[in-house]
């Protein structure tokens, strides 16, 4: 690219014909290049002339925005330029001070200052004066010491900032490490120099050097013109038709482009700095030679291939198909310019589509399009591009790309030195200007690599993995660059051992048998203790193995047994717990109805599920709809009690049952919420109680003795936890009488009465008792299991420490958990999901149902024992969500959760949300939970729920829902804060797009049944206000005199006190002036 763009400078100068670079791709031999140069027609494009110099002299276009940068944020190392030279042999110093005076004089650029008039920046060019060149001795250090103190020094020179103003931007200085061995560093602020640049300028300085030494007078081509004088004519040449041709491209090409969210280690903050690190990789030669291979058959280049393969990458890590990447060209499409030392080189953006349907090399001549075409418009600077699509102003991502990707191949070598023998010292890198940049370099027959990348988002170990997946997917496209695009490998065999089997190495040997079965165990080691309470009713294991008995065999009577269904519609109670097991006892499978649901969802459930029999009471039985073909029982019916009261007290077997019970039948049946409005029935077998009890009673380390809280309603699959933790340990389970969830005082009421030991309490439930209670009461409150939705930090802050705190995730389909966490320990930044329980495998999957590398994320799918037979006559459904196992044995399934996660390396989940709950609100995508977080550390907020809304056609806004902090008396902490203190308390961790705009205070966030948040039931805001304000007229002569600035620089003839300065058509430059 770089010598197609050089050859075309040379045709200008000896034809004078204007041609594309892209001329070069399509006519690539002499013949049919001559056919094109004599077709066209002579160009009358101005020559750059010399400005004159007694005038302001303005910046070039790429400067004006590192000068903005250095205004906004000044004395950042982001862009400073170091390289570093070993010099070993008989060095003259003092003919290195001549070479490099000589060598400054010869650039203006390297004796150039910037100043500001009137909020425009100008170059200031300084007379030629000597160049100091200070030395520091090293040589008295002993080795170790040396190489220390010289990494210090290096590092310090290379990294301290510049003062454009004052200068000299030029920093040059002389270690001295022994009589024969000395180091050579230099640094330059990015504005008067680049890559090209320092090729010239290694080269020009070891000629200056060498006629130095001898005493004679150096020989260099004469410099037409100088930096200054591209800079005026690159103004003048940028206007008119052509830019605007131009910038209609690029407007074109990049509008609605979003931002690149590659998974990172740490949260975004809202000012990214420019602190980087580096990651090196090196692509073995004979994949470079299948790679530079396919770019010759396709008419490309190497390049060409490096960036789609990059594109692909960065599509595989976000998940995204629409990618930008940032590049740069030299931007010396002149010969005159490629002699001078300053800052030409231009980035152009890069965008792409992802197919994964679509094979790599037709990608890749897509990519190849996409690149010409950038070529023919690359003298638009980026700057006026930026403005032109006036992207949303984000401080903490660069504009328009976040990756870049660069194949270095600027000329310019370490020439010879007299007397000295030159190499480069590797500096650290300790700076990077974007999220990430994927530089390649050829080094004899392989491929340098280096991934430069921002420490404020990316661990070294994260783009050491990175790097791994490059490695594989350049070695793919080489083997067979003709496969699907979503079929190219990317996980090293280790890594993709480590996400299938190492963190799945899950099995575990466990007795089976039937929740009947598990239940007898219990009965026959401890009769007499206590099983069950409610309020004042309690029964022994004996007891209530026999009431459920007597009930099964009842049922048994009325046609009950395996695959038949019996809907149990009863409050919370020791008849519920009964009916329960009774229902499993005879076979059968239970529908737990919780009573207060509305009677239509009732009515469905009822009619859906057609069980055989609906057990009830009369205190609730008005409210449970009959329905045809069920035999609707009143379990305090006189006639009923006395008829089960007659059956026998031994456990009912096969013999006695309609049919035998196998572990394959139905265990149980919930409803769960459909995406399409109406519930479906998951149907759970036996087949995994056994494994999943055994695992709960030895991770949440519950026996005899403990006191297990029925928290959950009957119809929400963690009563199913619940039973399995107390029944099936030998613990004493207690179901409080009380209707509907428990919160706050009533939550805390029956914890500390009922001296509960174990309870799994949602978060949002959680959090309704007060932090001085986790922190100093409820001290038989020893393990606490949350679940159902996500735990924040400050939850696990509150209630982890002298207890245990275990975060629970699964979905129903999936026999209740399919993984969980150690034992939670505040200061966490994020409370993860664990490891896959017992007998239980997870994958995190992409699309196309690929392994996603550790670190990214993943749409969760769940095997192993626990998996529910699916969708109670659902079968398309089931097909759907159910899946072939492609990791495990011949006709095993997984289920498709919707959930989103990613593995740690340690082989911890952290749950990522679900895969529809991801909203755009500008252009960016935001989780909302993100959001939460930020807004819960703020001390006046104890419970915060974010989501986009759009109560009005087109105006999507975040709103987010607070409860306030209370005392202990249950009284507010202290005043609720103001919209304006929240907006700039997010605003100091979030970027703007992510700031709410409506606030709305509540007295407490609506739950469900489950104790889950109602995202749904969160009202909606009593004013929405339009995004522009509301004209407000300047008050005082401050803000009169403000909104004049504005009204002359923004060309508006009325600037309100409340208008936004960008959304007016502010931008960077203006915003100086």
């Amino acid at each position: 690219s770089i010598l197609s763009i050089q050859v075309m400078s040379r045709l200008r100068v000896a034809f004078g014909v204007e041609l594309s670079p892209r001329v070069l791709f399509v006519n690539p031999t002499v013949a049919g290049l001559a056919a094109v140069v004599s077709g066209s027609v002579v160009s009358e494009s101005a020559a750059i002339g010399v400005a004159d110099r007694a005038g302001e002299l303005p910046l070039s276009f790429a400067q004006q925005r590192l000068w903005f940068l250095e205004e906004f944020a000044p004395g950042g190392a982001g862009y400073i330029s170091a390289f570093a030279l070993r010099l070993c042999g008989e060095l003259d110093v003092d003919a290195l001070s001549v070479a490099l005076t000589a060598l400054v004089a010869r650039h203006e650029s390297l004796r150039t200052t910037f100043e500001a008039v009137d909020g425009r920046g100008i170059q200031v060019v300084h007379p030629p004066s000597v160049v100091s060149l200070p030395v520091v001795d090293l040589s008295g250090l002993v080795e170790s010491q040396r190489v220390v103190e010289l990494q210090r020094v290096v590092a310090v020179d290379s990294s301290r900032p510049f003062d454009l103003v004052r200068g000299p931007l030029l920093r040059v200085g002389v270690v001295r490490l022994g009589d024969r061995e000395h180091v050579l560093t230099v640094a330059m602020h990015h504005i008067i120099t680049d890559g090209w640049s320092m090729g010239v300028m290694l080269g020009e300085l070891g000629v200056l050097y060498s006629a130095a030494v001898c005493g004679r007078g150096a020989v260099l081509p004469v410099l037409r013109v100088q930096y200054v004088d591209y800079a005026v004519w690159q103004r003048e040449l940028l206007s008119g038709a052509a830019l605007d041709e131009s910038l209609a491209y690029w407007r074109d090409q990049l509008m609605g482009a979003a931002a690149l969210e590659l998974p990172t280690d740490r949260p975004r903050p809202a000012v990214l700095s420019s602190a980087g690190a580096v990651c090196e990789f090196v692509v073995p030669a004979e994949v470079v030679v299948g790679l530079k291979g396919l770019g010759h058959r396709l008419d490309g280049t190497l390049f060409m291939t490096l960036v789609a393969a990059c594109q692909v990458l960065f599509s595989r890590w976000s998940g995204q198909d629409d990618i930008t990447v940032g590049t740069v060209v030299s931007g010396r499409e002149r010969t005159d310019l490629e002699g001078l030392i300053g800052f030409f080189v231009n980035t152009i953006v890069l965008r792409s589509r992802v197919e994964g349907r679509q094979s790599f090399t037709k990608f890749l001549a897509g990519v190849r399009e996409t690149v010409l075409d950038a070529f023919v418009h690359q003298h638009v600077p980026f700057e006026r591009v930026v403005d032109e699509l006036a992207p949303v102003r984000d401080t903490s991502r660069s504009p328009l790309f976040q990756a870049m990707v660069v194949l270095q191949n600027a000329p310019g070598q370490v020439s010879e030195m007299a007397g000295v023998e030159v190499s480069v010292l590797e500096l650290p890198v300790t700076a990077a200007n974007f999220d990430v940049t994927v530089q390649f370099q050829e080094s004899g027959d392989v491929l340098v690599g280096a991934l430069q990348y921002n420490t404020d988002l990316f661990d070294r170990e994260t783009m050491g993995r990175m790097a791994g997946n490059l490695l594989v997917l350049l070695g793919g496209i080489a083997v067979d660059p003709d496969q699907l695009v979503w079929g190219l490998p990317l996980l090293p065999g280790v890594e993709r051992d480590r996400v299938l089997v190492e963190f799945n190495d899950t099995a575990r040997e466990v007795v089976g048998g039937s929740l009947p079965e598990l239940f007898g165990v219990r009965v026959a080691a401890r009769p007499d203790a206590e099983a069950v309470r409610c309020g004042s009713v309690s029964l022994s294991y004996a007891e209530l193995d026999v009431r459920a008995n007597r009930l099964a065999h009842w049922l048994i009577g009325v046609g009950v047994g395996p695959e038949r269904l019996v809907a149990v519609a009863l409050p919370r109670s020791v008849e519920l717990v009964v009916a329960l097991l009774a229902v499993a006892k005879a076979g059968g499978g239970y529908l737990p109805v919780d009573p207060d649901y509305p009677e239509a969802r009732i009515g469905f459930m009822l009619s859906d599920a057609a069980p055989v029999v609906v057990l009830t009471s009369a205190a609730v039985g008005l409210r449970v709809p009959v329905v045809a073909g069920a035999v609707r029982v009143l379990v305090d019916d006189p006639v009923v009690v006395a008829a089960v009261a007659a059956m026998p007290g031994r456990a009912p077997s096969d013999a006695d049952r309609v049919g035998a019970l196998v572990l394959s039948h139905p265990a149980y049946v919930i409803y769960t919420s459909g995406s399409t409005g109406a519930p479906k029935a998951v149907v759970v077998s036996h087949a995994g109680l056994s494994s999943f009890s055994a695992a709960e009673i030895d991770h949440y380390r519950v026996g005899p003795g403990d006191r297990v809280l029925a928290m959950s309603s009957p119809s929400f699959d963690a009563s199913v936890l619940e039973l399995g933790m107390s029944l099936l340990a030998g613990a004493v389970w207690v179901v409080p009488p009380a209707a509907g969830p428990l919160a706050g005082e009533s939550l805390l009421a029956v914890l500390e009465g009922e001296r509960i030991s174990h309870a799994l309490i949602p978060p949002a439930a959680l959090a309704t008792i007060p932090a001085e209670i986790a922190a100093g009461g409820l001290p038989e409150f020893t393990t606490v299991i949350v679940g159902g939705d996500v735990c924040s930090a400050e939850l696990v802050t509150r209630w982890a420490p002298g207890r245990r705190l275990i975060n629970s995730y699964g979905p129903t389909e999936t026999t209740v958990v399919a993984s969980w966490s150690a034992p939670l320990v505040a200061g966490e930044d994020q409370p993860l999901i664990g490891s896959p329980i017992p007998n239980t495998r997870i994958y995190l999957l992409d699309r196309w149902m690929r392994p996603v590398p550790i670190g990214v994320v993943g749409e969760l799918y769940i095997a192993g024992v626990g998996l529910a037979r699916g969708y109670l006559r659902r079968p398309g459904l089931t097909a759907a969500r159910f899946v072939a196992n492609l990791f495990g044995a011949p006709g095993e399934r997984m289920y498709r959760s919707g959930d989103l996660a990613r593995w740690t390396p340690k082989g911890q989940l952290e749950f990522r949300g679900r895969a529809d709950e991801q909203v755009k609100i500008r252009g960016f995508r935001i989780e909302p939970g993100e959001i939460e977080a930020v807004l819960a550390t703020h001390p006046a907020i104890s419970e915060v729920a974010v989501i986009a809304r759009e109560d009005h056609p087109g105006t999507k806004r975040l709103v987010a829902y607070l409860v306030t902090a209370t005392d202990p008396a249950g009284e507010s902490a202290q005043a609720p804060p103001t919209p304006t203190e929240l907006r700039a308390h997010t605003a100091q961790t979030l970027p703007d797009y992510m700031v709410p705009a409506v606030f709305v205070v509540l007295d407490a966030l609506p739950l469900g049944p489950t104790g889950k948040l109602d995202r749904k039931a969160l009202p909606a805001p009593d004013r929405l206000t339009e995004p522009v304000s509301h004209y407000i007229a300047p008050r005082t002569e401050t803000e009169h005199t403000l909104a004049q600035v504005w009204a002359e620089v923004l060309g508006v003839e009325h600037i309100g006190v409340e208008d936004n300065f960008f959304e007016l058509g502010g931008d960077s430059i203006l915003s100086i002036q």
